[in-house]
């Protein structure tokens, strides 16, 4: 090929891309709703997606390849918490390693929020990150994913908006998976504002959970889930599905909004407690760990260095089907911040029973946990060892009342801060509220085979500590009470 054409090839995108970018060492290959995102050059577009498809991948590759191309550009992404944020930046600098030496602006600025670029003019370019904050200053592109799981989420989009008021080469993107049939989002996503320009991206337009995406975007849409899956389904989306409940999976990679009307915990209330600000060092708002898998030592020494009040701890045991889930809250004057969340899989019993003992060496004040079925024997041997310290809890109607009822008067108080973090606030969410036929009260959550077995955990925290926070013991309105409120305030 002649330099001209070289130069022609390059100008598309797509061969840019697929030519020039690597991840993981390998050339970028693009689906094709990808390539149409890329070429688009629309100002607002909304991308309605899967998990796993790479959608803030792509988006950041956008962004990535403006501020390469643009003088003076800027770019802000936003999503749920920093963590999130900050692996956007990670993306760009990944990208730039991958370019070569003589496609390069020079890199001038790498902190894990921002990293900027100047061309041979001088002229600096800059990608920052965002925290679940509404973007302020200076005009420019807009990316923020998850937008209907952030706190102040209308904030946050009618800020982006405003940032990209000045002009029509300024871009705004919005992508996530769908929550509830509310909010900005859902309102964007069902053609509610028909100058974005809508992606819908469902798990079987992707190659790497299809196993042929041309005859499924044909075929699919017209199939059952089940039926789907088997039939365009990679190995590994088989077995996701095969290990979460439909609606859940119809939520997470099929696009499917859900009825949030009936939840115990409504997100608003949740993301009113959480903060996007979490990690594991000194300059984070809540200082939190997730950890999968058996703590080690590591973990048991980060958690006697973040500590600032009482320990308490909810434990809710799994073998094989379910995750043993172990949540471990922190009483600070009068506020019960979540320090640590652990997720055990298949883990022998003597092991959780071990890391129960470790948690209690190191000086929890108490332990809640689930005493049902296989729980019944561990829960028995942990309250003969540690006596009032730890309290077996069978889960009734009546006891899984009294735990939302605790957790729901601290989250209206504002007496817990949470992390804004999608799966937590996601199990939490999912537990519903029903009446039986015989008038009680029950709480599950949105699918019988699906436990929320982190959310559980939590509330048995929360349960361990009765008593040592005022909110504990505060009124409670049911779901169908809390209706009839509201109906009976707004006609006022």
């Amino acid at each position: 090929m002649t330099p001209d054409e070289i130069f022609n090839f390059l100008l598309s995108p797509k061969n840019f891309a697929e030519t020039m970018l690597k991840v993981d060492d390998r050339y970028v290959k693009l689906d094709p709703w990808q390539v149409e995102y890329l070429a688009s050059r629309r100002k607002l577009t909304s991308i309605l997606k899967s998990r796993r498809v790479g959608g803030s991948w792509i988006m950041s590759v956008k962004m990535f390849l403006r501020s390469q191309m643009i003088p003076r550009y800027s770019g802000t992404f936003i999503s749920l918490n920093r963590e999130e944020a900050r692996g956007k930046i990670d993306y760009a600098d990944e990208l730039y390693d991958s370019l070569p030496s003589s496609w390069k602006l020079k890199r001038v600025t790498r902190s894990r929020d921002e990293i900027s670029f100047t061309d041979y003019r001088g002229r600096r370019s800059v990608l920052r990150s965002l925290a679940g904050k509404a973007p302020r200053g200076r005009g420019g592109d807009v990316g923020i994913s998850e937008l209907p799981h952030c706190m102040n989420a209308n904030d946050i989009y009618e800020g982006a908006l405003h940032v990209t008021a000045r002009s029509a080469e300024h871009h705004l993107t919005i992508e996530s998976t769908p929550l509830g049939k509310n909010g900005v989002f859902h309102d964007i996503s069902t053609g509610k504002y028909p100058l974005f320009k809508r992606f819908e991206v469902p798990w079987w337009v992707s190659k790497a959970l299809s196993i042929d995406i041309e005859t499924a975007a044909k075929e699919a849409p017209l199939m059952t889930t089940k039926n789907r899956v088997e039939k365009f389904g990679t190995d590994t989306l088989k077995t996701i599905y095969a290990s979460m409940p439909d609606r859940s999976f119809m939520r997470e990679s099929e696009l499917e909004f859900s009825l949030m009307d009936d939840s115990a915990f409504p997100v608003d209330l949740l993301m009113s407690c959480s903060s996007a600000e979490f990690g594991s060092t000194i300059d984070c708002s809540l200082l939190y760990m997730r950890v999968d898998g058996v703590p080690t030592n590591h973990h048991f020494n980060w958690l006697a260095r973040a500590r600032r009040g009482a320990l308490y701890a909810g434990f809710d045991p799994g073998r094989k089907k379910d995750q043993a889930a172990l949540t471990i809250v922190d009483l600070v004057n009068g506020v019960f911040e979540v320090r640590m969340t652990v997720s055990m899989k298949n883990t022998p019993f003597a092991i959780q029973r071990e890391t129960l003992d470790r948690l209690m060496r190191m000086g929890a004040t108490k332990i809640a946990m689930d005493s049902t079925g296989i729980g019944m024997d561990m829960s028995e041997r942990m309250e003969r060892k540690y006596r009032d310290a730890v309290k077996g809890v069978h889960f009734t109607a009546g006891s899984k009342t009294m735990m939302v009822t605790g957790a729901y008067n601290l989250f209206t108080a504002g007496d817990i801060v949470i992390p804004a973090e999608r799966d937590l606030i996601g199990e939490l969410s999912s537990i519903r509220e029903s009446v039986t036929d015989a008038g009680n009260v029950v709480y599950q959550p949105i699918a019988k085979d699906h436990h929320a077995d982190m959310a559980w955990a939590l509330l048995l925290a929360i349960e361990s500590a009765r008593g040592a926070g005022g909110a504990l013991v505060a009124g409670y309105e049911s779901i169908s009470k809390r209706s009839v409120l509201q109906e009976s305030f707004n006609e006022r």
